[in-house]
């Protein structure tokens, strides 16, 4: 790769505004292109970033002083921005869903093997040490057979949203669903990385419970049967708050409530991980304030945008790939039948 490796920003304000601020701390790398539909924040973007450009014109993300796109704009946007960037000849790193459906990542990734060029999925929640430490528990045994994967994540958003045509998000169609596809896909993603299994059944109920302005589930529960025998459950909502992410073993069990509480019961021995050092004597350990690092922490040997560009310098591969965000939407299409099904056929009791 060259040096600098130069990127495109394609989608510059929203949530891009917490982790753009990355590109300004990575060594040997240079944003030169911010893209948004609101030029006024392009042209912040590029000024907080020293860009060369800022453009309204996603066609300016394509130019050939760039090597590498990150898009981060709509669902609906995903296929079509990532094909041309790659037909263009550049590098991408694709927001979290990769595409509304498995059907339209299928696009993606032909796009990708006729370019022969880098895809990455960004996953903030890989961003967080905690979570590495977790995946070496499950893979040491400190907590025995892992049963049960529970998460949740809720905030209120949704409430306050307008509809279709103020904010994408209310629609269906530019989505792929609603709230599960947005939020669901973090832990779903994580479930399988922590635990090193595979989805093999699932069951979900969808509902719109408090946000008539949108024509998705503002609430939606997904449960799973693994590769390997243990059983998941997804809470996701557009209009409750809370976040949890619970492992429980038939040794011990850890919560993470809030992305700041630590909770931690195992009768397995000391665990002397890189961020988390346990007794597992059987007694109740609780870690107040382990608060997740900042989106654009770029000394964060885990952020995903400094790992994705680390790829492309070194010619590896991204951390989440794009067929493993494939298998994610695969699942995300499956939970989203369910709940039709269950709409369709549930019993009352």
């Amino acid at each position: 790769m060259p040096n600098p490796l130069n990127i495109a920003l394609a989608g510059s304000g929203g949530v891009v505004r917490r982790y753009r601020r990355t590109y300004r701390n990575l060594p040997g790398v240079q944003v030169v292109a911010t893209i948004d539909v609101n030029e006024a924040e392009a042209r912040q973007a590029a000024a907080e970033l020293g860009a060369e450009r800022a453009s309204t014109n996603f066609a300016d993300a394509l130019r050939g002083d760039v090597d590498a796109v990150v898009i981060s704009t709509p669902n609906h946007l995903h296929a079509e921005h990532a094909i041309a960037a790659f037909d263009a000849g550049k590098h991408v790193l694709l927001q979290k869903p990769m595409a509304r459906t498995a059907a339209e990542c299928d696009t993606i990734l032909a796009a990708q093997k006729r370019s022969r060029r880098t895809l990455g999925i960004y996953m903030n929640l890989l961003d967080h040490p905690l979570f590495r430490d977790m995946r070496r528990m499950v893979a040491e045994g400190k907590l025995g057979e892992v049963a049960l994967f529970s998460a949740r994540l809720a905030h209120r958003g949704g409430l306050g949203w307008g509809g279709v045509g103020q904010n994408w998000r209310a629609s269906r169609a530019d989505t792929g669903g609603g709230s599960f596809i947005q939020l669901g896909v973090h832990y779903q993603h994580l479930m399988r990385w922590l635990l090193g299994q595979e989805v093999a059944d699932v069951q979900a109920m969808a509902t719109n419970f408090a946000c008539p302005q949108l024509e998705g589930d503002d609430l939606m529960l997904a449960q799973y049967r693994l590769s390997k025998g243990s059983l998941g459950e997804i809470q996701t909502s557009w209009c409750c708050l809370e976040e949890h992410v619970s492992l429980l073993g038939t040794k011990g069990s850890i919560h993470y409530r809030d992305n700041r509480v630590v909770e931690y019961t195992a009768e397995t021995g000391p665990f002397d991980g890189e961020f988390l050092h346990l007794k597992g004597d059987g007694s109740f350990e609780r870690i107040e304030n382990f608060l997740a690092p900042e989106w654009d922490d770029a000394s964060n040997v885990y952020n995903q945008h400094r790992r994705f560009c680390e790829a492309l310098q070194s010619g590896s591969t991204p951390e989440v790939t794009g067929e493993d965000a494939r298998e994610d939407m695969r699942i995300v299409d499956a939970c989203y039948l369910a709940g039709q099904s269950f709409a369709q056929k549930g019993v009352a009791v």
